[in-house]
């Protein structure tokens, strides 16, 4: 490909100045120095096609490292022209055989040469041009030296091109000829941006771009025109014209700056023309550069000098000074190469053994010099396990937490699966094969499986301790095999009661954590496998026999289970303990105890910060990229969001759980992101949506577990929906069977009473419903529990109609406390249909049907509870303590009322303002406007300050203004 020159005027100029010299018999001697590759050539080659079109005669030479042994190579190449060029004699003719085969050049042969070529430039001007002059064999450099030295009156321009990294082997050379007063001294560098712009315009696949993208092209190519041109010829093998590959934008996108003007067809993508090119430059520099750049490709970037003197047995100055020379080349950028595919290039030129031996130095160093574990681990995996040390294991599976942790779970796997490849004991192989199994779970749990035969073995034989044999365990549980899971903790347990702790903690873990891991793992398998003849085993060492939940764990309550999981003890409420161990979820809790705590969160009510928590969670790296941990985020989410009333997001939150993970890999867990998404489409009405979640085939083993209650609780709500209450009772009277069974009786697990409840009322069997309506409550007790609210609400409905109105209210500020948004909207839709057929003394014998949707009620009651209010009016007189008994005696000027204008007129006169009405009366705003409406123009009033006082004793709600 022709080269066009860009920022070399200046030079130009010089030579062309000193070849009108030599026409007037001024010889002169130009040393063209610079880095590798930056145009030397280049240059000497345009000045001679100008010489040339003058008459004068070019001679071109090339020195070659391959041919420094070759004595008088260079002379030979020289005579050759000549010869070509009409020369009438050979000077070394005859001479061969009186050459001594080393040393100095004999003076007779020197000036024989010199001789020949003065007489040559005779008749026109001789130019000869010397390439890579520092590859020349000495003899010939002799002959040079005696050369120059004697052209100054002759027609003879001597042009010497040399890589500025090679100048220490020209001293000689240059002490002799750079103090003349006829030699001169040219230094190239690199290309500057408008070097670069005028490079990439002369090219038609390149010069749409030029402008914009001169600044990167310059960065990439390093302004080295070699791998300028080279990354022009790749363009021009893949138009821009066509629509670029995958990776070519990717690569592109990586090149260029952001913002609107960046195209990815525009930034220089290097190929295979990039990669010769580069590796041309790294072999023409001395080889100490090149032993620099393979350092650099293998250690990593960055990389401080001091570490490559290290790896390459040599001193910080010569690093240094070989840095400085790429630099000088445009080949690095500072210790980094400018582009990967460079440092892939220089990886690929370097031999296989060698490459893995380098690699295996490289892990060391990184290593002893306290590099991140992830460093030494990429040296490590690039051995190809061609060596081990007894330290290999233990930096990979560090490696691998920290891949984790930052969300790189694929990272992480082949990590931990190098580490147990490359172990070097049966201890080291356990612990990493039970590392792999829970990395593996946490994508996919069914995979992680295949190792359980194993690890089991590895745990029974006392190769796997501490935190890891407990993960065995685990997995055995979630995949239902509680009996295994069962026999192995009990044998973890009996080791460590025998042993001591610092026998049984091997891994290194501290005494207390072992402790709190060894009793999280009996409480989650005491949960999961309730019931009476189900036992715990021993306590493990340090841990209290009568510690709570480890005697009788089957009628520990849930709350009981999360408290303990999450390892709060103390006085303080359940919300604060929950944040206390949310708040350490990346530094000081495990991933379980973070699920616990959100758990413990709904249970205590805070349905909105327990969403709010798990999206928080979801966003973190270490759980938004490993699939498991986002389905269970999710789950809790979808179960926060389903109580709170939010079934949209309930519903999604579901379906995206289910999504992550395939059913199989649920294990027993499944009925309980099968039961959010069913419940959430029941209560949507969306019936088809529900069904399909539940036809998916469970587990058999599921259904020994407290999972299967969410489950069969779902199937209840959905068939009671769609007009089936005797299905429904059937699976709710299931529900309360296993409960009962397993003593875990407790409405915050499932309030199945309730719903069965539910179920007779929609059968007509109101006594039934009462009856066990009113045995629930004093299982509850006082506490104003989400089960009270609910159990209140049906006890209205099963009730006679003069009682149900006063439940009701009690209901709704129960529900309202607990954030109940879904019952709370049942329960204002019941209180609004009893209110409606109150006022037309209609008291029918059945629950009335509300008017609206349940929806239309929960938003109202949003609005009421969290209005701010500024202004508090003074009470204008007393209100009742409580519901009236009886009906007062109406006034005379108070008849023209109607019972229910009287209500509203009674807050009004109180001082409530119309919000406050419409929330403590469960009606709308727009209601409350239409009853004062008509109240001023019955009462012949203007405002709500004219009302009457005596209106005051008609309110049947208590009520302090402005909601105090």
């Amino acid at each position: 490909m022709p080269v066009n020159l860009s920022e070399r005027d200046e030079e130009l100029r010089l030579l062309e100045k000193l070849y009108t010299g030599c026409g007037q018999r001024k010889g002169a001697v130009v040393l063209v120095n610079g880095p590798v590759a930056c145009g030397k050539t280049a240059l000497i080659r345009s000045f001679a096609d100008w010489a040339t079109e003058r008459g004068g005669r070019f001679l071109s030479m090339t020195a070659s490292a391959s041919e420094r042994l070759d004595r008088l190579g260079l002379v030979d190449q020289l005579m050759s022209a000549m010869r070509a060029a009409g020369a009438a004699a050979a000077p070394l003719a005859g001479a061969d055989d009186g050459l001594p085969g080393s040393g100095r050049v004999p003076l007779a042969v020197l000036q024989r040469i010199c001789r020949a070529v003065t007489e040559f430039a005779r008749e026109r001007t001789l130019v000869l041009g010397v390439d890579d002059v520092h590859f020349a064999d000495e003899a010939s450099l002799d002959c040079l030296r005696y050369l120059i030295r004697r052209i100054d009156s002759s027609a003879i321009l001597v042009l010497l091109a040399e890589s500025s990294c090679h100048e220490r082997e020209l001293r000689t050379l240059h002490a002799e000829t750079l103090h003349l007063p006829y030699c001169h001294r040219i230094r190239l560098g690199t290309l500057g941006a408008d070097g670069v712009a005028g490079q990439l315009a002369a090219h038609p696949a390149t010069g749409s771009a030029a402008r914009e993208t001169a600044e990167v092209w310059a960065e990439t190519s390093g302004g080295n025109p070699l791998l300028l041109h080279a990354l022009i010829e790749d363009a021009e093998d893949a138009p821009y014209a066509g629509e670029p590959s995958e990776r070519a934008e990717a690569d592109a996108q990586d090149a260029l700056p952001a913002g609107p003007e960046s195209a990815a067809p525009r930034a220089p993508l290097p190929g295979e023309s990039f990669r010769h090119a580069y590796l041309r430059c790294l072999h023409r520099c001395e080889p100490a550069m090149l032993a620099t750049a393979r350092a650099i490709a293998v250690l990593g970037e960055p990389v401080a000098p001091d570490l490559i003197g290290d790896f390459l047995g040599d001193d910080l100055t010569s690093v240094r000074r070989s840095i400085a020379e790429l630099n000088t080349a445009g080949l690095l950028s500072g210790v980094r190469f400018r582009h990967e595919r460079a440092r892939l290039a220089v990886l690929a030129d370097i031999p296989v053994k060698d490459l893995f031996a380098m690699r295996a130095r490289a892990a060391e160093l990184l290593h002893e010099s306290g590099a991140p574990a992830a460093a030494v681990a990429d040296q490590l995996m690039a051995t190809h396990e061609s060596v081990r040390a007894p330290w290999h294991p233990h930096i990979l599976r560090e490696a691998a937490r920290e891949a984790i942790d930052a969300g790189d779970i694929d990272a992480g796997i082949t990590y931990l699966r190098h580490a147990a490849a490359v172990s070097t004991d049966a201890t080291q192989q356990a612990e990493a094969t039970a590392a792999l199994a829970q990395a593996q779970w946490l994508v996919d749990p069914v995979k992680a499986a295949r190792h359980l035969a194993q690890l089991s073995r590895m745990v029974r034989a006392g190769l796997l301790t501490g935190p890891d044999a407990l993960v065995v365990v685990g997995q055995h549980t979630w995949l239902g095999e509680l009996a295994q899971a069962d026999a192995l903790l009990r044998t973890i347990e009996a080791r460590a009661a025998t042993e001591g702790a610092d026998a049984w903690d091997g891994a290194g873990t501290p005494p207390a954590a072992v402790h709190s891991d060894l009793v999280l793992a009996r409480l989650w398998l005491s949960f999961c496998r309730p019931g009476p003849g189900r036992d715990t085993g021993e306590a493990a060492p340090g841990v209290r026999a009568d510690a709570p939940g480890l005697k009788a764990p089957g009628s520990m309550s849930p709350r009981t289970f999360l408290t303990l999981a999450t390892g709060l003890t103390g006085d303080d409420e359940c919300d604060r303990m929950a944040h206390r161990v949310l708040r350490g979820a990346r530094t000081g809790s495990t991933f379980e105890a973070t699920l616990c705590a959100l758990v413990l969160l709904i249970e205590c009510y805070r349905l909105d910060e327990a969403v709010a928590w798990s999206e928080r969670l979801l966003e973190e790296p270490w759980n938004r990229h490993v699939p498991m941990r986002r389905a269970l985020l999710e789950t809790i989410r979808a179960a926060a969001a389903l109580r709170s009333g939010d079934l949209k997001v309930a519903g999604e939150a579901a379906q995206t759980a289910l999504g992550l993970a395939a059913p199989e890999a649920w294990g027993i867990a499944l009925g309980l992101p099968l039961s959010l998404a069913a419940r959430a489409g029941t209560e949507l009405g969306d019936f088809d949506t529900a069904m399909s979640y539940l036809n998916l085939p469970v587990p058999m083993v599921m259904f020994d577990t407290p999972f299967a209650l969410p489950y069969l609780h779902a199937v209840g709500r959905y068939h009671l929906a769609i007009g089936r209450p005797r299905t429904a009772l059937r699976n709710f009277e299931s529900c309360g069977e296993l409960m009962v069974e397993w003593r875990l009786d407790v409405p915050e697990l499932v309030d199945w009473r309730n719903d069965a409840a539910a179920a007779l009322l929609a059968m007509g069997e109101n006594r039934r419903a009462r009856a066990l309506l009113e045995e629930h409550p004093s299982l509850l007790g006082e506490a104003p529990t989400r089960a009270r609210g609910v159990a209140l609400r049906l006890l209205a409905a099963a009730g006679p109609p003069q009682g149900r109105l006063p439940r009701l209210q009690e209901a709704i500020r129960i529900l309202r406390a607990c954030g109940d948004r879904l019952e709370l909207g049942h329960a204002l839709a019941d209180a609004e249909a009893a209110r409606s057929a109150a006022e037309r003394r209609t008291a029918p014998a059945e629950p009335p049907c509300p008017q609206a949707a349940p929806w239309t009620y929960v938003e109202d009651a949003r609005d009421h509870s969290r209005l701010p209010w500024h202004e508090e009016p003074e009470p204008r007189g007393k209100l009742p303590a409580g519901p009236a008994s009886a009906s007062p005696e109406v006034p005379e000027s108070l008849t023209a009322l109607t019972e229910a204008e009287r209500r509203v007129g009674a807050l009004a006169a109180y001082g409530c303002t119309n919000r406050e009405i419409a929330g403590r009366l469960f009606i709308t705003v727009s209601t409350v406007e239409q009853h004062l409406t008509k109240i001023y123009k019955k009462l012949k009033v203007r405002s709500r300050a004219d009302l009457p006082e005596s209106l005051i004793r008609f309110a049947d709600v208590p009520c302090s203004p402005n909601g105090r």
